[in-house]
Formats: C-alpha cells, structure tokens, sequence
C-alpha cells in the first residue's frame, strides 16, 4: 500500500503520485469497475483523455466515492487530455470545460496536450479523428503550437487545472514551448518501456525540470491489432523481467494472449464450442495451445467444436490464399477450420511481410494491392475445401452486391456473412438478401463493440448495453441485458459471436437457453428507431476502393 501512495514533485511543487491507473480503450462499464478497484487498492492517480470516451464513467465513480466519503478530491490526482481537434486557442479553455463536466470536477490536477499535431475541427465536438479523402487524419490548415501552449497556460491561471503538460513531444517541442513558457511542462507522458527506454528525453527533458510519465510500460498488449506485428518482442515475456519475477515471488502483468487463454478456457467449461478468431488477431497460437490442452486432457473432442479464422486483407491475391491458412493451421494446431472467411472485401498490398497486416501508404490510410480480383480469392477459397483445410467457407463485411455476385459463380456458396449487426444496425435488408442465397448471417458486435478501436468511437455513440427498452425487458424477465441482446438475435435466426475475456460474464452469455422473449419483446426491439453503425470509420481508410462496402 505504501508503494502506491508514493509521490514524485512537479516543477511548480506540486507532487504527482509515481503509480497511476491508465484508462485507454476501456469502455465505459470496464472503466468503472477498474477505477472502482484502483480507488479500493489505494490508487490516486487516474489517467483518461477526452478522446478516450470515457471521462464521463470515471466522473460517475469519483463522484461515488467522494459523496461516501470514500476518499476526498484533495487526495486525488486527475489527468486528462486535451484533444488534436481542440488545439485552436480559441477552443483550449472550452475543450477543458467538456472534460471537467465529464468528470464532475471543477478543475484536474494536470492537463496535458495530448499530441502536438493539430487535427481540423468541422464543429463536431465527437469527432475527434476526422479523416481526410484519402483516409488520413485530416490535419488543421493552420497551427500554433506555442499558441496552444499559452492558452494552457491560462488555464492554471484561472484554476481550471493545476498543473499542465505535454504528451507525445519531441526534444525539440518541449525546448520550444520551455523557452516560451510563462507556465513549463511539469511533464511529457510518452511511450516508455523496457524496449524503448527514452533515456535522450528523459535526460533532455530533465534538464529542463520535467519529469517523463510513461504510458504503455507493459508494452501496450492490448493495442488495436493494426499498431501489431507477429514477431514484436513482448515486454511481458522478456526472459530477464520473468527471472526477477521469479526470484522475488512477483509476476510481470497478464498478456492479452494470457487473457485469450482464460477467456477460451472460460468459454469451453461454460459449454461453448464455437470459438471465433482471425489470423490478423494476432492470437490464434494462443487459442490453439488452449485448444490442444482440452482436446488431449479428453476434455472435448476435435469434432465437437467448431473453429472459425479469417483471411487477412494482406493475403487475398489467389497466390496466398492457401499458404495463410496453412499459416493459421500451424497456429491452431489443428489440420482444418471449421469455417473460413474472407476478413474484408478490400485487398491490402502484401510487401513480403506476414506480420504486416494493415500496410499503410504515405499519407497514413490503407495501402491497397494495385490489382485485386475478389472472384479468383472466391475461387482459390472453393480449393481449400476440397483440400480438406476448411470445411466451409464464408465472407465477412460484404455488401448484398458483393455477395450476389460471389453466388452467382461459385462452386461453394459462402456459408456465411460476418458483419456488424445489433439493434441500432438490425441489417435486415442484408439478412433477407442473404437469407435467399442460402446464407445465414454472423452478428459481431452484439453489444455494439464498447472496446473498439479509438478512431470508431464518438462522443455522441448510442451505447446498446444501456438502451432503455433493452434495459425495462431484461428487468420485466430478470436477465442482464447482454442476455436479451443475444437471445434477440437466436429468436432473428442469427449466430451471435459476443466478445469478453471475463469468465463470468463468458458464463452468464450462454445462460440464454432458459427462457424466450414474447412477440411483444422482439417488435419492442424491432421498433427502436437509433441507427449507428459503430465500425463506420474503418470505410474511411479504403473509401476510394471500389470494393469498399459501405
């Protein structure tokens, strides 16, 4: 306990505890139970940012705990983040403001600029990635950072925050704003860990009294899958750090390929069978490890379960298609899928780099292959169930056209479309579309992705989890509304792949077999007029493709 209270003085002396909780890409009823927990361990350190989407959650738990007494606001110590689209001056103060009403605070203890490129603001205050017609980040037409700088400092001045800082800066960005400075950085939050120890920055930024806070110290395991590759080193696993664990009894930190294994494990004792994963995931060596342990322990048999991986983008040219998922197998130590699909209908340029699953081009989007031909992967699919490595195949992502036209050739009519489906996007054209082909549809996203990437979260989203018709029939049948939301798609006729690394809520998922929702249930849910499709940013890194298909 004593560790976590300790502290480390500010250049203005103040004093920052030397141990706080980070909150990136936690959604919001995560958040709350991992602040709640932090408070209770004797955190007082809590890291967000406004473009976290998740503020208002913390403020809801700080708020709880300072109401009960639990703790006081002075002993608290809240950072948050100042985002790309509000570095104008003009917006600092009110970009603050936003934050502050999030978190029900009247001031932070530091405020950070978050980056220091200026991204345009369109007036869309949820719109804190927008993307240019190319799919980039769509940068301001004017910048000044010494000017945001200033207007920082005017927030100390007017007891909005107590302290202000950068984040992301380089050497040469901190000596500019210092030399300027009425206000200096008290810190510079950057990547830090084993393999990227910042010792320049830290020697540089020293000098001029700043101390470096470091995010992402396990290596960042739970980055978006495209910021991953194969064969990175993993901080978490690193031979040196697992024998000093060892030798004073500690553990280093839960990995996601970690995380994957209990939440297999949780699922396969719960009673599930079908298991969903893709080679770009970056953890099908993990599941097959899982999957080896319970087939050779007598636990389930091969043929009880039904696996399902996904060609990457990377490897669509006709060529590739059998070598991936050959690739996958070895991964899965297994000798076929159950089914196999195409991830998404747009074809990335493969650069000889496996690892290298979302190439990017100069400007930051997507980089497509110059030539694609969606019918010869179709058809270089149909060989590998009659090589015995899949025992079908499907697609995923695709529009109603790109389906037609995949059925109106085929040999083998994909099975299924995998695509974003909840009740704020029932899909119901697609599903009828599909239904006439033979096709069932695979809902991902049931709960409508509450960790999804940051770039796909607005302000503004509709959370599905807490939609109030869901909410007053999960209370009328005495089930968490996950339940409703699943047994919804069951009574629609369509596979439901819910995703959690949570062993209870895994369980409580697949407690859905007990009960039915009524007629007036299902046309409640029917009626919800909230239409959102929450992966709707990922068109924008392939938008000019003739294949993008929405």
């Amino acid at each position: 306990m004593a560790d976590l209270k300790r502290t480390l003085k500010l250049n203005n002396g103040k004093e920052i505890p030397i141990i706080g909780l980070g909150t990136w890409q936690s959604p919001k009823d995560e958040v709350k139970t991992a602040v709640r927990a932090a408070l209770d361990a004797g955190y007082r350190h809590i890291d967000t940012a406004y473009n976290y989407m998740n503020e208002d959650a913390i403020g809801e738990v700080l708020q709880e705990y300072i109401k009960s007494g639990k703790v006081k606001r002075e002993e608290l110590f809240i950072v948050t983040k100042l985002p790309m689209i509000h570095m104008d001056p003009k917006l600092v103060k009110r970009s603050l403001e936003l934050s502050l009403k999030n978190l029900q605070l009247s001031y932070v203890d530091l405020y950070l600029v978050h980056f220091p490129i200026q991204l345009a603001y369109e007036g869309d205050d949820t719109k804190c990635f927008p993307r240019n017609e190319a799919g980039s980040l769509k940068a301001a037409d004017k910048s000044d950072l010494i000017g945001t700088w200033k207007a920082m400092e005017e927030l100390v001045d007017i007891g909005l925050t107590k302290s202000i800082g950068v984040s992301n800066f380089s050497i040469s960005q901190v000596e500019r704003i210092c030399k300027v400075a009425k206000h200096k950085p008290v810190t510079n939050q950057v990547e830090c860990h084993i393999y990227f120890p910042q010792e320049e920055l830290f020697e540089a930024c020293k000098k001029h009294g700043i101390i470096i806070t470091a995010y992402s110290p396990f290596g960042s395991p739970g980055r978006p899958a495209t910021l991953i590759k194969a064969d990175e080193p993993v901080v978490l696993e690193d031979p040196v750090i697992i024998k000093i664990a060892n030798k004073y009894g500690k553990t280093p930190a839960q990995s996601p390929k970690d995380e994957v294994k209990v939440a297999v494990r949780a699922a396969l004792d719960a009673g599930y069978r079908h298991v969903d994963t893709a080679y770009i995931y970056m953890n099908e060596d993990a599941i097959g490890d899982v999957l080896q342990e319970y087939i050779e322990n007598g636990k389930v048999k091969r043929e009880e379960l039904f696996i399902v991986t996904k060609l990457p983008m990377i490897h669509m040219d006709p060529k590739l298609v059998k070598r991936s998922i050959e690739l996958s197998l070895k991964n899965l130590q297994l000798s076929y899928v159950d089914l196999y699909l195409v991830h998404f209908p747009v074809q990335l340029a493969y650069e000889g780099d496996d690892t290298n699953v979302y190439p990017t081009n100069e400007v930051g989007a997507w980089k497509k292959a110059d030539k694609w031909d969606l019918l010869g992967t179709w058809k270089a699919m149909e060989e590998l169930v009659d090589q015995g490595l899949a025992k079908s195949i499907g697609v995923s992502n695709f529009s109603i056209s790109q389906v037609e036209r995949i059925c109106k050739m085929a040999k083998h009519k994909p099975v299924i479309n995998q695509v974003e489906c909840h009740i704020y996007l029932p899909q119901t054209d697609l599903f009828e579309a599909c239904k006439k082909l033979g096709l069932t549809i695979t809902a991902y996203s049931p709960f409508g992705s509450p960790g999804r990437f940051d770039f796909c979260k607005q302000a503004g989203d509709p959370i599905v989890l807490e939609d109030p018709v869901i909410l007053k029939i999960a209370r009328n049948h005495g089930k968490s509304p996950a339940q409703i939301l699943i047994r919804n798609f069951i009574q629609r006729g369509i596979i439901v792949i819910p995703k959690s690394v949570t062993p209870e809520r895994i369980q409580s998922n697949f407690q859905v077999f007990d009960f039915s929702l009524s007629k007036k249930d299902m046309e409640e849910i029917n009626n919800i007029k909230i239409r959102h499709r929450y992966f709707d940013n990922v068109s924008a890194m392939c938008k000019d493709h003739p294949e993008c298909p929405w």
